[in-house]
């Protein structure tokens, strides 16, 4: 018998013995998704197997970007999952759903993207070719701002800045993506690229960062549209509520009282709890969806008594009138 028969004949026996109903691996079983995001995510790529495709060029793009990718991965996958359990639970046509799913999937792609920066005149030149297409078509007509003053989106402190500008280069690569992978039509691509440049403005943060680097208020708007339609909105609260999980939130060394530390200058654990819940009463203000302030409300209540027992306050005060803002959020 010839070496290639026999292969051929071991593969198959292989496939026997494994039985019908194994699956292989998929590129993101390694990375292990807590309930009940898991759930909703076997839901949606069994109901469209052809986005296994998107999650994995994701999860080689961000292995590939980042030493250690599983939070960032993790990150893309609840934001997926949460964004397929909003648009299942309102009705979205199927097709609508399934864009939603890639949306969130991709909506980081080029967070860590050492050269995904507006400061590179073909970067910006792509860019801006891609929102000029886009407006023709008929978007961002809430939001005529947007993309109004090259020299806001040109100033280092924003356009070098990734946090604050990877929905548009991310928008970008989405597109080239989507069409690398194929089986997307042009009003696909587009309708999820609106979506990624739309999906950032709810962290009011990021709107913040903008105007003091320019010195101006409502200098956010240049760099932030509105989003637009059911996808972007799923889209926006999906990322807003995946940070909503406790654990990543109260106790001592988590991420966000990391952040509170380290990015805004938090000492002790008073000062930190004071920072987060700051940041997550604000970012549950930003909800625009009905299911997506659900399900913010439902994580809040968790996270807000735990907050305020570190700031040993009592049950019922209100941390921002006891306390006030926190230093690092005041205007001057």
């Amino acid at each position: 018998m010839k070496p290639m028969m026999k292969a051929m004949i071991s593969f198959a026996v292989s496939l026997l013995l494994v039985g019908p109903g194994t699956a292989f691996a998929a590129s993101q079983d390694k990375f292990d998704l807590p309930g009940p995001y898991l759930g909703w995510e076997s839901s949606y790529l069994k109901q469209f197997p052809g986005v296994q495709k998107v999650m994995d060029h994701m999860i080689e793009t961000t292995v590939r970007q980042i030493k250690e990718p599983e939070q960032d991965i993790l990150h893309n996958r609840i934001c997926s999952a949460l964004a397929y359990k909003m648009a299942v639970d309102t009705k979205l046509p199927k097709r609508d759903q399934m864009l939603a799913v890639v949306t969130d999937i991709l909506h980081n792609i080029d967070k860590e993207e050492k050269s995904a920066a507006l400061t590179d005149p073909k970067v910006f030149g792509e860019v801006a070719a891609m929102v000029a297409r886009l407006r023709k078509a008929g978007h961002f007509k809430a939001s005529p701002g947007f993309w109004s003053d090259e020299a806001v989106l040109k100033n280092p402190k924003v356009g070098g800045n990734r946090a604050l500008v990877h929905h548009l280069t991310g928008a970008l690569t989405t597109g080239a993506t989507m069409k690398a992978i194929g089986g997307f039509s042009p009003q696909d691509i587009a309708r999820v690229q609106v979506a990624i440049v739309g999906h950032s403005t709810g962290y009011w943060y990021f709107r913040q960062s903008v105007d003091d680097a320019i010195a101006r208020q409502d200098a956010w708007k240049v760099v932030f549209p509105e989003p637009e339609g059911a996808i972007a909105q799923f889209a926006h609260d999906a990322d807003l509520i995946s940070q909503f999980v406790p654990e990543s939130v109260v106790p001592e060394g988590s991420k966000w009282r990391v952040l509170a530390a380290k990015r805004w200058g938090a000492k002790g654990p008073v000062e930190e709890a004071h920072v987060v819940y700051y940041v997550f009463f604000r970012l549950f203000e930003e909800a625009k969806t009905k299911p997506g302030k659900a399900m913010a409300l439902e994580k809040w209540r968790e996270i807000r008594p735990e907050l305020v027992k570190l700031m040993k306050l009592k049950t019922d005060d209100d941390p921002v009138k006891v306390l006030g803002i926190p230093k690092v959020f005041q205007r001057s």
